[in-house]
Parts: structure tokens; sequence; C-alpha cells
């Protein structure tokens, strides 16, 4: 069973816990739901308690626990985008789905953070493979512009945002003590309450924001 390696402090584990709820907080209130209000209430209590109770940190057996958390998440997140729910998103300006994606500009901070405390890898932040921060940082200053930009290059732009995703996960779980670990040190820390919700709630987060940037792109009116 794996552990963290030192006690993370009160900040670090409020931010992961502050933005989650933040991001939970804000489907439910675009889409106007009490059911998804409740569904994502529900999925961070599970998540939550079943991280907070060590049952993910087995990385022993083959899959890891953690897969058969996260996989499913991804898949809901692509069924939800093209659903009734991801309409409601991907009838947002433009401008407010690619200013949404600059909320990662804190979750690489906070990533930063749990690095200098020991607590993730560093292949994880900026300094090593991750180059998420680029995507998020250049969000924030189109968001002002974005109903001036063609849709070509919303476009190019969106899908650079779906591969630094793609290209950090690939590293995360590269990084896992599997068979397939290709790095180190050990990525464990997201089996463990609240950076569980890194992948299960933030990195969800943001595919389901650029898949409804897809959608928006596919509409007569992308404006």
């Amino acid at each position: 069973m794996a552990t963290l390696p030192t006690d993370p402090s009160l900040p670090l584990q409020a931010g992961f816990v502050v933005i989650s709820f933040l991001l939970i907080a804000s489907f439910a209130y675009v889409s106007r739901s009490k059911r998804a209000a409740l569904v994502g209430a529900g999925w961070l209590t599970l998540t939550g308690i079943l991280a907070g109770s060590g049952a993910l940190a087995d990385f022993a057996s083959m899959p890891p626990r953690v897969v058969f958390l996260f996989a499913p998440a991804g898949l809901a997140a692509i069924i939800l985008a093209f659903s009734r729910f991801g309409a409601r998103f991907a009838a947002l300006p433009l401008s407010v789905l690619i200013g949404f994606q600059g909320f990662r500009i804190m979750v690489e901070l906070l990533i930063h953070q749990a690095v200098r405390e020991g607590i993730a890898p560093p292949q994880l932040t900026w300094g090593g493979w991750n180059y998420d921060i680029v995507l998020a940082i250049s969000a924030i200053f189109l968001f002002p512009i974005a109903f001036r930009l063609p849709r070509w290059a919303i476009l190019v732009w969106n899908t650079f945002g779906i591969l630094f995703l793609a290209w950090i996960v690939g590293v995360a779980v590269l990084s896992m003590p599997t068979v397939f670990q290709k790095m180190t040190p050990d990525n464990t820390w997201v089996a463990f309450f609240p950076f569980v919700w890194l992948p299960s709630v933030i990195v969800i987060s943001a595919v389901f924001g650029h898949l409804a940037i897809y959608r928006k792109l596919m509409q007569n009116d992308a404006r």
C-alpha cells in the first residue's frame, strides 16, 4: 500500500478542496439543475471517502484501483459534454468557455507547491513535463478577444488544450508504481484525500470544458 511521503500543509489541502467545490458549484449553477448539484456532491463524497479510507492506495493490483475511479469519470465527461447537460454549457459565450480554462493556473500553482512539500513528483509540474500552465495563461489573454478570433484559431488552441491534458495524464500514468512505470519518483499522491480530486474532478472539468468548446464550434453561431 502506498503512503504519502510527508504530511501535506493545510493551505495545500484547502486549495484542492476549494477549487473542486467551486468547479462542481459552477457546473450546477450553469446547468440550473438540482440533480447535477446532487450528483456532483455525491461524486465528491464518494471519491473523498474512498481516498480518505486508503482504498485507492493499492498499486500492486493490475490495473491499480484508482483506474476504476478515474476511467469512468473521463468517459462520463465525454458523454455529458454532448448531452442535454452539455448543451447548456455550449450555449455560453465562447469567450466564457475559453476563459474558464484559466482556472488551471491555480491548479498548476498548487501542484508546484505539492512538489515543494514533497507530496507530488516533480515531473507533474512545469519544472518537469507539464506544460499545462501555458494553455491556462493563454486562456486568460484570449478571454477578452475570443470574439475576434477566427474559428480555425480557436479550434487549434482547443486541440492543443486537449493534447496538453492527454500528455500530462500519460506522464502521470507512467509515473505510477506499476509494471508500466517509466518515470520516477512515484505518482501515488492522487490516491489520497483531497488530491484524488485532481484527476477525478479538476482534470475531468478541464476536459469537459474543452469538449464544450468543440460543441460550440460545431454550431452555426459559435460566438
